[in-house]
């Protein structure tokens, strides 16, 4: 289904997958997740827009999948393989999402579809946003049963190069205007504070602070201001339920293989017409920074390595 047109000419399309209660709509423009529905909800779960028009502006970061690297990188540079790589800074003096690099800019193509599952592949190009290497990303999303969407991300590079993958859709489980009233969970013992341009600072317990959410309870806008990383995990684990997200009988649960989970609280969401915390930014990915920290899990790929990710989100009705 055409959705839209870029300046350029090209043709976006929409892509519909569902098992008949669960229905996710992708869109080839970024690999965006601009509709998810569940049956018995007239409303999208997720914040999307109708308009191609808004992806390219004021939404440029409202559902896409980013490569090669989401998040951000101090200094707009990484040494590695003993060479400093200059990137572009599009924060300050830092980088933010690969600028504009990023495959959250991008026409990806269809690979393969069928009513439930749908393959898309990018090309990251040698020298974009000043990252090295060719890298060619490919995104499978399917719908399992028990709603359940699922995303399995590949990525490979024909250089010594840097990857840290993330989806970045926005949750709000009742359709209000903001979030306010929803509970969270996130199994994290730590996360990383930020300085001043948001930059992490050092890995600190959640205990005692106001970013424990061990246990489910309920997340306020604005207290504490959120854009922070929890740290899950030292190493890529396998699958396991990271985040509980819980508003009016809905229930939506997220698992990862990923060591960190970027959580933001949408405070400038009128910037995009919706309402300043209308919703919840979960990006399961890498933590923020890594090159400059010693310490932080490693987002080095050589070439040839394959670099993988999976997510899933599970919906259900509470009791």
């Amino acid at each position: 289904m055409t959705f839209g047109t870029l300046p350029d000419g090209r043709t976006v399309d929409r892509i519909t997958i569902s098992n008949g209660d669960l229905s996710v709509s992708i869109l080839t423009y970024g690999a965006i997740v601009q509709d998810v529905r569940l049956k018995g909800h007239d409303y999208n779960l997720t914040l999307g827009s109708d308009d191609i028009n808004d992806y390219l502006t004021s939404m440029k970061h409202y559902g896409p999948i980013i490569a090669p690297v989401g998040n951000r990188i101090k200094g707009a540079r990484a040494t590695f393989g003993g060479i400093e790589h200059m990137l572009t800074p599009n924060e300050g003096r830092n980088i933010l999402h690969s600028a504009e690099g990023g495959s959250q800019f991008k026409l990806w193509t269809v690979e393969d579809q069928t009513p439930d599952t749908v393959t898309l592949t990018v090309l990251c190009a040698d020298g974009e946003a000043g990252f090295p290497g060719n890298q060619r990303v490919m995104a499978h999303f399917a719908i399992l049963p028990d709603n359940v969407m699922r995303m399995e991300i590949t990525a490979t590079t024909d250089e010594l190069s840097m990857i840290n993958i993330c989806n970045h859709s926005y949750w709000n489980l009742t359709g209000d205007p903001t979030f306010a009233g929803h509970k969270l969970q996130i199994k994290a013992q730590n996360y990383l504070p930020t300085d001043a341009e948001n930059i992490p600072t050092e890995v600190t317990e959640v205990e005692g602070t106001d970013y424990d959410f061990r246990t489910l309870r309920e997340v306020v806008p604005a207290n504490p201001p959120i854009d922070h990383n929890f740290c899950l995990s030292r190493i890529k684990l396998d699958l396991r339920d990271v985040v509980t997200l819980e508003g009016g009988d809905l229930r939506m649960t997220i698992a990862t293989d990923m060591p960190g989970l970027q959580v933001y609280d949408g405070r400038t969401g009128s910037n995009a017409g919706f309402a300043d915390y209308a919703a919840l930014a979960f990006e399961p990915q890498y933590w923020p920074n890594a090159p400059h920290e010693p310490s932080f899990p490693k987002i080095t790929v050589k070439a040839g390595e394959v670099w993988t990710q999976e997510v899933e989100w599970r919906f259900e009705h509470l009791a």
